[in-house]
C-alpha cells in the first residue's frame, strides 16, 4: 500500500515537471507538438496517481460519501465479486514477468468454482517474452550503427553512389552505403513490423483473470506499482542521468535542464493506460464470449488495419509521437487492436486454439511470413542494391504491417508452444524470465557503456573519430564526417551487440533483488 502510494504522489510531481518545463530550458527543440505531448503526458500522469491514490484509499474516501455501512465502504468502486472457473496458468519463474501478466504474490481476493482448476503449461509464454526482449536490445545494437551504413542523408553527407572502388566515397565524393546496410535494414523492419504489437497481445492476454482475481482496486494498484513504478524510475532517474552522461562523455557543455526522458518505455507508459482502461470498462461492459476466429480470418481482419495505418501514416505528420506514443500509426492500427484481441483471447481462452492448430495452417502462416520477410527486404534495399527486374515502387511499409504482425504473431506463438514449452525450465531460462521486464527497461545503460569501449578502441587503433550531435564519424579524406569501413561497422557492432547482452542480463537479474525493485519486477 505503501508502494502504491507513493508512486501515485510521485507521477503528480511529475505531471507539474511536464506542465511547468514542457521542454529543457535552452533546448532547440519547442514545436508544438512537442509541447502538446509535454501537456498531454501532465495530463496523463495526473490520472494514473488520482487512480493510485483512490484504489489504495477508497474505504476513507468512501466514507466522505456517508456509505450505509462500512463494510460497504470497503469495497471496490465497482467490485462485484464474480464466481469464475479459473483456468491456472503456470509459470515456474514465479516473477520477472513482462509488462501484464499477472502476479500471483500480489493481495486477491478469489472466489473459485468448486470444480477442479484446469492447468495448462503456459511455459512458452515466458520464453517468448524472454526471446522479444533480446530481440528488442539487439534490435537497438543493430540500430546503433544504422547511421554508419544508410544510404541516406546523414549528417554533412550523403550516401548515393555504391559503384565505385574508392573504398569510402562514391564518384560524387559522397560516402558510399555500407553492406550492414542490407541486412541491418531488413533486421529493422521486420522486428518493428510486429515485436511490440506482440507484447501488447501478450500482456492484455493476462489482464481478465488478473482482473477477476484481484478485483478493480487491487488490479489498479499492482499495475501502478508494477508498470508505473518502473516507468518513474526510468523518466526520472535512469533516463535523465543517461542523457548527462552521453553529454559529458561528447564533451558537450551540460547546457540542458535535467531532462525527462521516456524512452523504450513509452512501452511501459501505454501498456498502463490500456490495462487501467481496460479495468473501468470491465466494470459495465458485457463480457464477450466468442472464439478465437480462425487464423486465416485474422488475416483478412488485419487487412482493413493495413488501411488505417497507411491513412494515419499519410495524415498525421509531425504529431505521430502526440504523448509520447510511439509512432500512431502503429498505435491505432496494432497496438490497441492487440491489446483488445489479447484481452478478449484472455477472456475466451485462445491459446488453446493457437496450441491446436493444424500443421497445414502452421505451415502456410510460416509461408507467408517468410514471404512478407522477402517482400520487406526487397523494398527496403531496393533503392540502394539494383536488383535485375526489381522495381518496387509502392510504399511496402506504409501498409502491410497490421497484416504482416498478424501473421508473425500467430506464427511464433504456435512456434514456441511447439518447441519451447517443455518444463520443468532449466535454471537459466528461469533466471532470464524473471529479468526480462527489468532488461527491457535498463538496456540502454550497458549498450552505452559497450559503445563507449567501442569508440575508445577506435582512438586507440588511430581511426580520427568526429562527433555529431549524438552520432560519432570517422574523418574521411576531405576532412568531413564520413561512415567507417564495413569491417569496422561489422566488428563494432558484433562487440556492442556481445557486451550488451552480456551486461544487461546478470545486471538486470541482480538489480531486480534490490528492495522495493523486487516489488516493481
Amino acid at each position: 500500500m505503501w508502494l502504491t502510494t507513493l508512486v501515485s504522489i510521485l507521477y503528480f510531481g511529475v505531471a507539474a515537471w511536464r506542465f511547468a518545463i514542457p521542454v529543457p530550458v535552452g533546448s532547440p527543440f519547442g514545436s508544438t507538438q512537442e509541447i502538446a505531448t509535454a501537456y498531454f503526458n501532465g495530463a496523463n500522469f495526473v490520472l494514473i496517481g488520482l487512480f493510485g491514490l483512490c484504489c489504495v484509499h477508497w474505504p476513507a474516501i468512501a466514507s466522505l460519501f456517508h456509505c450505509r455501512s462500512k463494510d460497504e465502504c470497503a469495497e471496490a468502486p465497482a467490485g462485484e465479486k464474480e464466481t469464475v472457473a479459473v483456468v491456472v496458468e503456470t509459470n515456474p519463474d514465479g516473477g520477472g514477468k513482462k509488462g501484464g501478466e499477472d502476479d500471483a504474490s500480489a493481495p486477491a481476493d478469489v472466489v473459485v468454482d468448486p470444480k477442479p482448476a484446469v492447468k495448462r503449461q503456459v511455459t512458452y509464454l515466458t520464453n517468448l517474452k524472454t526471446f522479444l526482449t533480446f530481440i528488442v536490445v539487439t534490435h537497438h545494437t543493430v540500430g546503433s550503427f544504422m547511421n554508419q551504413a544508410a544510404p541516406i542523408q546523414t549528417s554533412t553527407f550523403y550516401t548515393e553512389d555504391i559503384g565505385n572502388n574508392n573504398p569510402g566515397y562514391g564518384i560524387d565524393g559522397y560516402a558510399k552505403v555500407r553492406n550492414f546496410f542490407f541486412g541491418g535494414q531488413w533486421f529493422l523492419s521486420i522486428n518493428q513490423s510486429y515485436f511490440m504489437a506482440a507484447f501488447f497481445l501478450i500482456s492484455g492476454y493476462f489482464c481478465p483473470k488478473s482482473l477477476d482475481r484481484k478485483g478493480f482496486r487491487a488490479f489498479v494498484a499492482d499495475k501502478i506499482v508494477r508498470l508505473g513504478g518502473p516507468l518513474m524510475l526510468w523518466m526520472v532517474l535512469l533516463g535523465p542521468l543517461y542523457i548527462l552522461v552521453l553529454q559529458a562523455y561528447l564533451g558537450y557543455p551540460l547546457s540542458y535542464e535535467y531532462m525527462y526522458q521516456a524512452g523504450t518505455c513509452w512501452f511501459i507508459l501505454w501498456l498502463l493506460n490500456f490495462s487501467i482502461a481496460y479495468a473501468v470498462v470491465a466494470q459495465f461492459a458485457p463480457k464477450v464470449k466468442v472464439g478465437m476466429p480462425h487464423p486465416f480470418v485474422l488475416l483478412v481482419i488485419g487487412m482493413p488495419l493495413c488501411g488505417i495505418f497507411y491513412a494515419i501514416s499519410k495524415a498525421i505528420g509531425p504529431w505521430n509521437h502526440l504523448g509520447g506514443m510511439n509512432m500512431w500509426n502503429y498505435g491505432a492500427s496494432m497496438y490497441i487492436p492487440f491489446f483488445a484481441a489479447g484481452v478478449l483471447g484472455g477472456r475466451n481462452d485462445w491459446l488453446k486454439s493457437v496450441e491446436e492448430m493444424k500443421a497445414w495452417v502452421v505451415w502456410t502462416l510460416r509461408v507467408i511470413v517468410v514471404g512478407f520477410w522477402i517482400l520487406i527486404f526487397l523494398y527496403v534495399n531496393a533503392h540502394a542494391l539494383p536488383i535485375p527486374g526489381v522495381h518496387i515502387t509502392f510504399a511496402v511499409l506504409d501498409f502491410i504491417p497490421p497484416v504482416y504482425a498478424v501473421a508473425m504473431t500467430l506464427a511464433i506463438m504456435q512456434l514456441f508452444h511447439q518447441y519451447f514449452n517443455a518444463t520443468p525450465q532449466s535454471q537459466f531460462m528461469r533466471n532470464a524470465g524473471a529479468s526480462a521486464y527489468i532488461v527491457y527497461v535498463i538496456q540502454f545503460w550497458p549498450m552505452l557503456t559497450s559503445m563507449i569501449i567501442f569508440v575508445e578502441i577506435l582512438k586507440a587503433a588511430g581511426v580520427p573519430i568526429v562527433f555529431e550531435g549524438t552520432l560519432f564519424f570517422a574523418v574521411g579524406p576531405d576532412g568531413k564526417p564520413a561512415p567507417l569501413s564495413d569491417g569496422w561497422i561489422w566488428g563494432g557492432w558484433a562487440l556492442v551487440f556481445v557486451l550488451t547482452q552480456l551486461i544487461v542480463w546478470p545486471l538486470g537479474f541482480f538489480a531486480r533483488k534490490l528492495p522495493i525493485l523486487n516489488k516493481m519486477f
